[in-house]
């Protein structure tokens, strides 16, 4: 048996490494690392967003669908350039699936490398590298400090290296401006604008909280992937142990998890998998806690559950209190105990959940995609008038 697990070992570490070196040979091929020299355009009306393979359910590419289809609103030509050439009946089933409204036209970096754009907005560290190629005012859209995704590695070096070459940053929330300050010498502009949620697709449904303290059955809907940011392994370790201890004073845990692939195997609760907009809101709704593990830049699930009223255990170790107050939240740390004697408290106590909960929400009641998209506009025209600035 233990030669069997060798084996695997091995086989997930080979199929790794190819998978790194073929992404970095490919970035090696067309790469020079000196950092880009951002000449302001005159004007700027065609905009390019550089974007991967695009994903269903996907909350970071949605987030971008979302920031083009406001741009495209207020006039601007936007067009998503998929730099893996994704078959693009292929591109626009998967954006329309993850934003039914969404707006702009889609190609492959291919065909669009003979194009010609005002601005080209890279939209995470790998597609940093293949926007360089195309014409246009270099802009990184930072939704997360994406090196603390790998372990020190070649694409961890790669990805923290985006940042120092010259491209406009213009980041979702400060937190990531911290870290890229903290970790990199940045020479180009750097910006922060809210990070938003869409305000219309989601009803806060009025709770019993008084009902709370007789519960003898807590339902969490736990957010969490396979990927080391979301700490999946140490998120069921936690719950395992809040649940064996709970059920000593005859308090059930029943956990749901959603996030992690279908057939995803877990050593506690259920796995709802990838859920739509409407799947979340059912898993919401019949939920007492949500539960995210925030550890780099914040997602838009803590939004989701604290728009629909649903209250959230979050962790102190992570971002959570860069864009909320500590007290709209119930945060924990790595100990179970603080868990156990944190649900304990929260139902013992039902008026404070939902003070906590009203807290929370007024935190993002001034919030929305259109806001934060004007706030990039405006980061545009600042970078048209600096033009005109210089001439002048």
């Amino acid at each position: 048996m233990h030669r069997l697990i060798q084996l695997a070992q091995d086989f997930y570490q080979s199929a790794l490494d190819k998978h790194e070196a073929r992404i970095i040979n490919n970035i090696l091929k067309m790469e020079s690392f000196d950092p880009v020299v951002n000449i302001a355009p005159d004007t700027i009306r065609n905009i390019a967003i550089v974007v991967p393979t695009l994903k269903r359910y996907a909350g970071g590419h949605t987030s971008i669908l979302r920031l083009g289809t406001n741009l495209a609103d207020k006039g601007y030509k936007v067009t998503y350039i998929s730099f893996h050439n994704q078959n693009l009946d292929q591109m626009s089933s998967v954006a329309h699936c993850n934003l039914p409204c969404v707006k702009g036209s889609f190609a492959q970096y291919k065909d669009a490398k003979k194009n010609k754009y005002d601005v080209c907005v890279a939209t995470s560290w790998e597609s940093v590298y293949w926007s360089k190629q195309l014409s246009g005012y270099k802009i990184y859209f930072v939704q997360d400090y994406e090196p603390y995704f790998f372990k020190m590695s070649e694409r961890y070096l790669l990805a923290k290296k985006t940042y120092e070459l010259g491209f406009h940053i213009v980041s979702l929330g400060k937190w990531n401006i911290r870290q890229i300050q903290k970790q990199c010498n940045v020479i180009g502009n750097i910006d922060a604008i809210d990070f938003p949620y869409e305000p219309s697709e989601y009803k806060n449904k009025p709770r019993d909280f008084s009902a709370y303290m007789h519960k003898k059955t807590i339902t969490i809907a736990v957010y969490s992937k396979e990927e080391g940011k979301r700490i999946p392994n140490l998120l069921q370790g936690i719950l395992q142990k809040a649940s064996e201890e709970l059920a000593k004073d005859e308090i059930n845990l029943r956990i749901n998890f959603f996030g992690f692939k279908n057939n995803h195997k877990l050593t506690i609760g259920k796995n709802y998998g990838k859920l739509g907009k409407e799947e979340l809101a059912k898993l919401y709704e019949k939920s007492d806690f949500g539960m995210v593990a925030s550890m780099t830049n914040i997602s838009l699930v803590p939004y989701e559950m604290i728009a629909v009223g649903l209250p959230v255990i979050e962790f102190r170790e992570g971002s959570f209190t860069d864009f909320f107050p500590e007290d709209a939240a119930i945060l924990v740390d790595f100990n179970y105990m603080t868990l156990v004697n944190a649900i304990k408290k929260a139902v013992r106590n039902p008026d404070k959940i939902e003070e906590m909960a009203k807290k929370a929400r007024a935190a993002i009641t001034p919030l929305s995609w259109e806001k934060t998209s004007d706030e990039f506009i405006e980061i545009l025209c600042d970078i048209e008038r600096s033009k005109k600035k210089c001439r002048n």
